[in-house]
């Protein structure tokens, strides 16, 4: 379900910089200040909005004497541009007590569209459906056209802005987790690899990669993965991963055949269970024990954080 911006009705953008159409055409909105009040309006999807509110939402604690003023102005000329030929739509801004309620049409705002979709998505990820679910999270990232709300000011949108680009990121990792259990693995692993440079302590992200590198025949790399990120989350929050990512790690440890791993290039056909073991140090080697198996990981590239005593011996 597409916003169809060639209608004869208004269509609304706020996945993006705030804008509207009418037959094909790009209405004028005016002023970042004009545009951000129409988000507020919107936003509401049909409720009224306090002429107070929309005060704060715009200048926050300390508005300008004029605020008030300058509000019905540009609900005023809103008016002039969204109700003009709007009979066949029913597009108005209503005066409701001390503030406004913007009527539109039905589905003609990106994000109600956005919503449905990601909603169709979950549903059909509930019912392990997972064609249909990354079909519906890709029809709602299919609407998204930049920073949400851009192009207005204020500390409403500001908040708001923020809360709908956490539903666009989101719906992306629900794409790439119904695309992970498409087996779609390598496919996902460039926008993973984005994403975990984006969002560096963001866990899910990491897990999702781990699962992706995997899936692809590369387990070593997901082990190695997990280290990396298990180094950022200490080293800046003085936290260890949570029990998702632990126990992830632990299952590609074990092999875990649920995890759906890709069948490894011929000539490296052993597990990564088996291609990490203990090293067994000739006596004259052995420099404090610990301390000489940390060395040779180390030099075999493996972090040995988590895996004491162990080195990867085919990496």
């Amino acid at each position: 379900m597409r916003i169809d911006r060639t209608s004869a009705n208004l269509t609304f953008s706020l996945l993006g910089p705030v804008r509207a159409w009418r037959a094909g055409t790009e209405v004028d909105l005016g002023s970042p200040q004009q545009r951000t009040t129409l988000a507020m309006l919107l936003l509401r999807e049909g409720l009224a909005v306090h002429m107070d509110q929309i005060v704060a939402g715009m200048w926050g604690e300390q508005p300008p004497r004029s605020a008030i003023t300058t509000i019905r102005t540009y609900i005023y000329r809103l008016r002039a541009t969204l109700e003009r030929d709007a009979g066949h739509d029913g597009t108005r801004i209503d005066l409701i007590g001390g503030g406004y309620r913007l009527r539109t049409g039905r589905d003609v705002i990106d994000l109600s569209r956005f919503v449905w979709h990601t909603s169709r998505g979950a549903d059909a990820a509930r019912r392990r459906h997972w064609p249909a679910a990354a079909a519906e999270q890709r029809a709602a990232l299919s609407l998204c056209g930049g920073l949400p709300l851009a192009g207005t000011v204020g500390p409403y949108t500001l908040g708001q802005g923020a809360r709908l680009q956490q539903l666009v990121l989101g719906a992306r990792l629900e794409l790439m987790s119904a695309q992970i259990k498409l087996g779609r693995h390598r496919q996902v692993l460039p926008e993973l690899t984005a994403m975990v440079a984006e969002f560096p302590l963001w866990e899910d992200v990491h897990s999702l990669l781990m699962t992706a590198l995997y899936g692809s025949g590369r387990g070593a790399d997901a082990l190695e993965h997990y280290q990396s990120a298990r180094r950022r989350l200490v080293d800046e929050l003085g936290i260890e991963p949570g029990v998702r990512l632990r126990n992830l790690h632990q299952r590609i440890l074990a092999n875990d055949p649920a995890l759906g791993a890709a069948a490894p290039p011929a000539g490296t056909a052993r597990s990564v269970a088996q291609r990490y073991h203990r090293v067994r140090l000739p006596a004259a080697d052995r420099r404090g024990g610990d301390v000489a198996d940390a060395s040779i990981a180390r030099r075999r590239g493996v972090d040995s954080g988590a895996l004491p005593f162990r080195a990867c011996l085919d990496c």
